[in-house]
């Protein structure tokens, strides 16, 4: 096909779907699919940082054009790989890393039995709330999670503050202390909630931790209570899946940060490159210095909005560190308002 034509479908799927990247967005799904079929549309999404419905949408129009075949996985047509996949190199796939799950992340040996106990401290946590963007990650992942932390010096003997728990990071921080540490291995741990079963389960489950702990029932749309601002060492946060919550739980977090040199742990996962800018202009606006950036790191049940997956920023306070919210937040937060 002349490259006209193959540049008017692109347009013309692009149209259909309302997508917002264009022709270049469906251009990038078209040569990740010539790059790694047969393929999953989450692995698709992973790969094109796309969201997971607007790939499969594309890949819905381009069956239409006898582009995609009928089969799944995702796999290009005789006449998809004419028009599409010409030139496309005979490399093979890099092999992918099976103990990390891609993630670059391997757990040290000997953790057997903490990844136990923190399997049976969550495993029956409240169910997910749809309407707060709930989505509880993997078991494995609140054990990645605190090894990152351990791993950046943001763990012993600091005051870390979760903005938000459905993912009961905090109780994984409890189980790795009480089998690994002791009394002085954590300075003090806060979850601030605005789910009252999160913050019950948690507590239950976190009543015999060696260290000091607080709950708070508390809506991040107002400003943080008193006891809580300045106050902390480490911020970990799992917002809700908007640009528009990202901004406001960093402005929280700035606000709970006793001072330049704090930590804050983000994870993040929207699949559009607008967004990742986005997100990383309001890190920079708000003062933080991006120290690492992992992706893929978290893993979720469910979240097929993301693939299944986010990214975790750890971020440093600058001096310059600032609030984006000032105050009370009244506008779009959750995925169902934006």
């Amino acid at each position: 096909m002349p490259v006209a034509d193959a540049a008017a479908i692109t347009e013309d799927v692009a149209l259909a779907v309302g997508l917002a990247e264009g022709a270049i967005g469906v251009r990038a799904v078209l040569d990740a699919v010539a790059r790694l079929e047969p393929v999953s549309v989450r692995r698709l999404s992973r790969a094109v940082e796309l969201p997971v419905p607007i790939v499969a949408a594309v890949c819905g129009e381009l069956r239409k054009r006898f582009l995609v075949a009928e089969e799944r996985p995702v796999q290009l047509t005789v006449q998809g790989r004419d028009f599409f996949a010409r030139g496309a190199l005979s490399l093979g796939r890099t092999r992918r890393c099976v103990p990390c799950s891609g993630s670059g992340s391997v757990p040290p040996p000997g953790l057997g039995r903490l990844r136990r106990e923190i399997r049976r401290a969550t495993e029956h946590a409240p169910p997910a709330r749809l309407e707060l963007d709930q989505c509880h990650c993997t078991f494995e992942t609140k054990v990645r999670r605190v090894l990152a932390l351990h791993e950046a010096g943001a763990l012993v003997g600091r005051r870390i503050l979760l903005l938000g728990d459905d993912d009961l990071t905090s109780v994984a921080i409890g189980v790795a202390v009480r089998e690994l540490g002791d009394a002085g291995t954590v300075a003090g741990v806060a979850v601030v909630d605005v789910d009252p079963a999160v913050l019950a389960f948690a507590r239950d489950q976190l009543g015999d931790t060696p260290f000091p702990i607080a709950f708070v029932e508390h809506d991040l749309r107002a400003s943080l209570p008193p006891a809580l601002r300045g106050a902390f060492d480490t911020v970990v946060t799992d917002p809700p899946y908007t640009l528009p919550a990202a901004r406001l739980f960093l402005s929280r977090a700035a606000e709970a940060l006793a001072g330049p040199g704090g930590d804050v742990f983000l994870c993040f996962g929207s699949r559009r490159p607008d967004a990742a800018y986005l997100l990383q202009q309001a890190v920079v606006e708000s003062g933080f210095a991006i120290r690492q950036l992992v992706r893929d790191l978290n893993r979720y049940v469910g979240a097929g909005v993301l693939g299944g997956t986010s990214h975790l920023y750890h971020l440093t306070a600058t001096s310059d560190v600032r609030r984006l919210v000032e105050g009370a937040y009244d506008g779009p937060l959750y995925t169902s308002e934006t």
